[in-house]
């Protein structure tokens, strides 16, 4: 009963953790490319970075993720994102800086 009890309740804190730490890495994005509330970028939310709203990282999430935990760092630069501007993490293509100044994502092979 105790395992069920911790098993929900892990599950149920999951989301928030995740909610809580994109808001300052959407601000940083948004900041560092000048993107309004419109872009594609912003109205993802999480899933800019992350599968849908889960823990798990999409590619564009996964190489930030990469050049971050390289520097150990726990806040998104804007240093972060032009070390992966080159990369064109979904294989669309298009490279991740251009998609970000445009302000579609760059961890969705449909959004160019």
């Amino acid at each position: 009963m105790k395992a069920l009890r911790a098993g929900l309740t892990l599950a149920l804190m999951a989301p928030a953790v995740v909610s809580m730490a994109m808001p300052g890495f959407e601000a940083s994005v948004k900041q560092a490319y000048k993107l309004g509330p419109n872009s594609k970028f912003v109205k993802a939310g999480c899933a800019a970075c992350h599968v849908g709203m889960t823990p798990k990282f999409n590619p564009f999430g996964a190489d930030l993720k990469k050049v971050m935990d390289a520097a150990k760092a726990k806040k998104l630069t804007p240093a972060f994102l032009k070390k992966i501007e080159k990369l064109d993490s979904d294989k669309d293509g298009v490279k991740n800086g251009v998609e970000l100044k445009k302000g579609t994502l760059p961890g969705d092979p449909k959004s160019k």
